[in-house]
């Protein structure tokens, strides 16, 4: 378990990075364009939840907050994962030298 989890740590650590890095400009890009009053009606889905605005910097803060959220959550999934250690065989397809959960 650990080294599946060893094996994929700078994967996890990349996506987080980016994603905090862009989602952060995004975010922070937002909140100056609804500062400085940008309009326009914006609507769309996004991983399955839907938004509608009359202001693109409310759209582009909405954006960016989802993806970190949504990124921080399959990486965190996958860390689970890694730490049950999915993907291993388990029961009679064990063999003899194979964790088992119990």
């Amino acid at each position: 378990m650990a080294q599946n989890i060893e094996a994929a740590a700078p994967v996890w650590k990349t996506s987080i990075i980016a994603a905090t890095i862009l989602g952060g400009i995004l975010f922070i890009g937002g909140i100056v364009l609804a500062i400085m009053g940008s309009s326009a009606e914006s609507m769309f889905t996004l991983f399955g939840t839907e938004f509608s605005s009359t202001s693109v910097g409310v759209a582009l803060a909405f954006i960016g907050a989802v993806m970190d959220v949504i990124i921080i959550r399959r990486v965190l999934t996958s860390v689970d994962a890694a730490g049950k250690g999915l993907g291993v065989k388990r029961g009679q397809d064990a063999g003899p030298n194979t964790p088992t959960s119990s």
